[in-house]
């Protein structure tokens, strides 16, 4: 019977040791995160001060991340009121992007892949998009085929925007955006 009951502690301990492990790596971790806005970062995910379980997560091979002197990379998988970023909705990003040398926006799975077809233009870049008279960015991001710039989304499944910015002052102190410096995602309706 004590055997029986030790055999059962060392796999309930083994178990709860392996989905705890699991848990920590599946997904970036919440130390070192910035939330800026709908925005997200981990500044230091690409520096040498990166902690232990960001390493453990990008060492499962999901993405490189940009180095910490090369830019800044955002997600976002929320608008700008929280609600979850999905498919089926129709979204606006507008606004303005920080001083940098360049940047690109992509629609990703929640993963950090991107989606394969019937999505046949998965980003932007800040080359290809046509600003209005103050040099504000709109983008129209959804399923349907829109006018203007026209991002389009994988129907009904959830997904993630990431923002990169190449070359910025803002590369070691992205702590120091602010939402108005970043573009807004505002869901304009669900079909």
């Amino acid at each position: 019977m004590r055997v029986l009951s030790l055999a059962y502690v060392i796999a309930l301990g083994a178990g709860i040791g392996l989905a705890s492990a699991h848990y920590a790596v599946a997904h970036r971790p919440v130390v070192g995160l910035v939330k800026i806005g709908a925005w997200q970062t981990w500044p230091s995910s690409g520096g040498r001060d990166i902690d232990p379980y960001m390493r453990a997560y990008l060492a499962r091979g999901v993405h490189l991340p940009l180095g910490a002197g090369e830019g800044v990379e955002l997600v976002a998988e929320a608008d700008d009121t929280g609600q979850e970023l999905d498919g089926r909705c129709r979204y606006r990003i507008a606004g303005t992007t920080p001083p940098t040398r360049a940047w690109t926006l992509t629609v990703n799975d929640l993963e950090g892949r991107v989606f394969g077809p019937p999505v046949s233009r998965t980003g932007f870049t800040d080359q290809e998009i046509v600003r209005d008279e103050s040099g504000m960015i709109a983008i129209v991001a959804a399923s349907a085929v829109q006018p203007g710039n026209w991002l389009p989304l994988p129907g009904n499944r959830r997904f993630a925007l990431r923002l990169r910015l190449y070359d910025t002052p803002l590369s070691g102190q992205a702590g120091e955006l602010r939402p108005d410096m970043l573009p807004r995602i505002s869901r304009v309706d669900c079909g």
